[in-house]
């Protein structure tokens, strides 16, 4: 249930988070000079291509393939069909990575592409399913420390918050840490409930108590580096971030912001990484990534790819805080494809 509160979290952070991370452009990067290929020699063999099968030897579909050159850079990326099969056209010969995501499960192989390729075989072990204990793989020490009366105050809470009632909320989580103050999943809620407020320094101020009484509850990392996003302050996100997703590896939320924090550090490709992987695990119903994405594909010169995820994302939001900007964008990516030709 709190990985459903801090959905909403996120989706009232959103445009904030965003335009204090970093400002949007709606054209090219500065001091870009239009697209720049990631292909090099135009000497191409006719295809890569392969399969994604799961433990079980059964096949995957709908899992993102990426193929990376040797610096690391996606040069193309495709979504396996139901027989859980891939193809790449057109590849120039060299040396390449090939990444398959399904949840936070990969499969990597290295190729050379030659004139005669082989098909490529990955297999994925598993899939990532969020947890519904708030970022915890186990029952840490503290979380058994808590009286129960505390733990149903707090689950009052949760209900009361995806109800819109926050000011309900705000009473059961005061009654909760009244009852147990040291219950660092009460701290992190009431954090949850600053930040949608703007109380930003309040919930640090909460999120670092949380850690100080359980150091092991992902879920607080997770809600402090996107406190620290909304601050700007990239470094330290980045950090407690990565403690999240140790901690907390199938929480979607965590590679989403720290997408955002590489992006406010102008580190595009290591954004992008965070991003896609969001996006594999995120509910098909939160369309910010789509937002966040494009915008750094704008600061690659991949606009073709900017446009396709503008038009995803006005598509399922076309009324919300982001359309007019996501629209601008729009525009700005297509005059820059137009430009390219």
């Amino acid at each position: 249930m709190l990985y459903r509160a801090v959905v909403v979290l996120l989706g009232l952070l959103g445009s904030a988070t965003l335009s204090v991370a970093q400002e949007i452009p709606v054209g090219p990067a500065p001091g870009s000079r239009g697209a720049t290929t990631l292909m090099g020699p135009t000497r191409y063999s006719n295809s890569v291509s392969g399969s994604v099968h799961g433990a079980h030897d059964q096949p995957l579909h709908d899992v993102r393939v990426e193929l990376r050159d040797g610096a690391g850079r996606v040069v193309s990326s495709v979504i396996t069909g139901g027989t859980g099969d891939f193809e790449f056209g057109q590849v120039p010969l060299g040396v390449y990575q090939i990444v398959a995501y399904s949840g936070v499960d990969t499969a990597e192989a290295r190729i050379e592409v030659s004139t005669m390729n082989s098909p490529i075989n990955l297999r994925l072990t598993g899939h990532g399913v969020p947890r519904e204990n708030g970022g915890r793989n186990s029952i840490s020490v503290a979380e058994y420390r808590v009286p129960e009366k505390a733990r149903e105050e707090l689950k009052k809470a949760r209900e009361a918050s995806l109800k819109g009632k926050t000011d309900e909320a705000q009473d059961h989580v005061a009654k909760a840490l009244e009852i147990y103050p040291q219950y660092a999943d009460a701290l992190t809620m009431r954090a949850i409930l600053k930040l949608s407020v703007r109380d930003i320094d309040g919930a640090v101020d909460d999120l670092q108590k949380a850690l100080q009484y359980d150091g092991s509850y992902g879920m607080a990392y997770m809600v402090l580096g996107s406190a620290y996003n909304t601050q700007a302050k990239f470094d330290d996100a980045i950090i407690a971030l990565q403690h999240g997703q140790t901690l907390a590896p199938d929480a979607w939320q965590c590679y989403f912001e720290l997408g955002k924090a590489y992006a406010g550090k102008n580190d595009y490709e290591s954004a992008l990484r965070q991003l896609d992987r969001a996006q594999t695990m995120a509910p098909p119903d939160y369309p910010l990534i789509r937002l966040v994405r494009a915008h750094v594909f704008m600061q690659l010169n991949r606009y073709a790819d900017a446009v396709t995820d503008l038009q995803v994302y006005l598509a399922k939001n076309p009324q919300g805080a982001d359309a007019e900007l996501a629209q601008k964008m729009l525009e700005a990516a297509k005059a820059s494809l137009e430009a390219q030709k």
